[in-house]
C-alpha cells in the first residue's frame, strides 16, 4: 500500500511541475535598496546624493555598539570584512571618488548573496 501511495505522489508531483514566479510591481523596493537608501540618507551630510570619502569615514566612526561588534566578527568569520578605505574603493565601482545609491545598492546585494543573508555588514 505504501509503495502505491509513493508512486502516485511522485506521478502527481512530476506532472505538476509548476514554477512560482514573482512579478514585482513597478514601485517594488528590495531590501538591499531599502538599506542603501537608509545609509545614503543617514550619512550624506551635504545631501548631494553621493557619499564622499569623508562622509563614508564618518559612517565608520559611528559609536560602536554590541551589534556592530557582532557584525564585524561575523564579517571577519565569513571572509568579507574590509577596513573602511578598502570598502570605499570596493563600493566605488566607477572610481570617480564618490559612492552613489546604485553603487551602494549593488554592493549590499552582492554581500547579501555571498553570505546568503546571514551576515549584515555593509
Amino acid at each position: 500500500m505504501k509503495k502505491l501511495w509513493l508512486c502516485g505522489t511522485a506521478a502527481i508531483l512530476a506532472t505538476c511541475n509548476a514554477e512560482a514566479k514573482f512579478n514585482p510591481p513597478a514601485n517594488y523596493i528590495t531590501n538591499s535598496q531599502k538599506i542603501a537608501m537608509y545609509q545614503m540618507n543617514m550619512y550624506d551630510a551635504d545631501h548631494d546624493g553621493k557619499l564622499s570619502p569623508e562622509e563614508f569615514a564618518n559612517k565608520s566612526q559611528v559609536a560602536e555598539t554590541r551589534e556592530t561588534r557582532r557584525q564585524i566578527r561575523q564579517a571577519k568569520k565569513a571572509g568579507i570584512y574590509q577596513v573602511p578605505d578598502e570598502q570605499f574603493k570596493t563600493i566605488d565601482a566607477n572610481e570617480d571618488g564618490y559612492i552613489t545609491l546604485p553603487e551602494l545598492n549593488n554592493y549590499i546585494s552582492e554581500q547579501t548573496k555571498k553570505t546568503k543573508g546571514k551576515v549584515k555588514y555593509y
